[in-house]
């Protein structure tokens, strides 16, 4: 049961509904508004290829943050080279590469950021473009030793091909070819 001032409350309301006060229509809808709206065939083509031009982004969105997490691994290395020069055998593999892991992966989340490219989706296309590069970049030096020898050095050159063979994947300080 209703209060006296409850049902006075709701009278109010009613009334103001009617009357088309506070921004309210002059109608009131229960459920759903089935009213049908027309849109020019000229805007729905245009809808159409919009949502195909959107669909085709989002799928060449997967090779460029493929892309962009390799990128940025080649440029850790760089950074790291430019840094630390040619390094020695290090003591744990492992620890070695979590730590080229994690940079390869700020890196691509910072530099991806700066270009535009911030959709939470990318992301793991990024960490397996970081992971691609930790495992298959020795190939391109094999494959280019001029062209890294005047980015990086011929020391570097000459250790990456001395550690590595051609045509392998590297994991944990050893080459397994294919």
């Amino acid at each position: 049961m209703m209060s006296t001032a409850q049902k006075s409350d709701f009278q109010d309301r009613i009334a103001r509904i009617a009357a088309g006060q506070g921004c309210t229509k002059a109608t009131v809808f229960v459920g759903q508004d089935f009213r049908f709206d027309y849109t020019p065939r000229s805007r729905r083509k245009a809808q159409a290829l919009g949502g195909t031009v959107r669909n085709a982004g989002q799928v060449l969105m997967f090779p460029v943050g493929l892309a962009a997490g390799f990128l940025s691994h080649v440029v850790e290395r760089y950074v790291h080279w430019i840094f630390a020069g040619v390094s020695e055998q290090v003591a744990n593999v492992d620890m070695e590469m979590l730590r080229i892991a994690a940079a390869g992966m700020a890196l691509a989340i910072v530099l991806t950021h700066l270009v535009g490219l911030r959709d939470r989706s990318l992301l793991v296309p990024k960490i397996l473009g970081v992971v691609l590069g930790m495992l298959f970049f020795h190939n391109f030096v094999h494959a280019y030793p001029g062209l890294f020898e005047q980015v990086f050095s011929p020391l570097w050159v000459a250790k990456v091909t001395a550690v590595t063979e051609p045509a392998s994947l590297y994991f944990r300080g050893v080459s397994f070819t294919f």
